[in-house]
């Protein structure tokens, strides 16, 4: 049964953009995925990530962690969730050119929850010494960043967008779209609003809203 539309599968929504992926195998095998840093993210992936999809789905996913790749995956080896996530707006196999799905889009609290949920998996706090920090989230789809950028420049965030290039959890280097809050005010609002599940990012957040450096 597909489940209820609420703000909680909104966020897994988002966290399935940032880190997500799904596909299946001819054998019969349907499979969903979401990758994490070994360290950074493993808890949050376990306190987390894991009760969500339990809460949602009804079921107990795995946790595989690849220390040589500093990466870990939440997997799900179900042909059920499969076609509730494809029915949902998800695509199978590689992402490209990602749509927000309209009950999402059209409704202004799932579309915060999907901007944790990318948030928590894609996104980062910069500290910078003198206490310039920011709130910055980046993307290889542009389109579906500049979609985020002007939700949120719309609610009153003031949002700096610039391409850059990002280091992987593999290593492996990019080009991405990055938007950016700067202001020390408004990446309050931010995680007052929007917040996050991720504690690494919490604890790096804590730097900011204390006024410290952290450098």
């Amino acid at each position: 049964m597909k489940p209820k539309l609420t703000s909680e599968l909104a966020e897994f929504i988002g966290i399935m953009f940032g880190d997500g992926y799904m596909n299946h195998y001819s054998n019969g095998h349907y499979f969903i995925e979401i990758a994490g840093h070994s360290e950074k993210d493993l808890e949050y992936h376990k306190k987390h990530i894991t009760p969500v999809i339990k809460k949602l789905f009804s079921l107990k996913p795995s946790l595989v962690i690849r220390k040589d790749q500093n990466t870990l995956y939440t997997r799900i080896s179900s042909k059920k969730v499969f076609f509730i996530l494809l029915d949902l707006g998800f695509p199978k196999g590689k992402k490209e050119k990602l749509t927000i799905p309209a009950w999402i889009r059209e409704n202004k609290i799932f579309f915060l929850s999907f901007i944790k949920g990318l948030y928590d998996t894609d996104g980062s706090v910069i500290l910078r010494s003198r206490g310039q920090h920011s709130v910055s989230l980046g993307l290889k789809d542009k389109e579906l960043v500049w979609e985020i950028k002007h939700f949120l420049n719309k609610i009153g965030y003031f949002v700096a967008y610039h391409e850059c290039t990002q280091r992987d959890k593999r290593k492996f280097i990019s080009k991405i779209a990055c938007i950016r809050i700067n202001q020390r005010l408004l990446i309050n609002k931010f995680f007052i609003e929007i917040g996050s599940s991720n504690p690494y990012k919490i604890k790096r957040f804590e730097i900011v809203k204390n006024g410290t450096d952290g450098i």
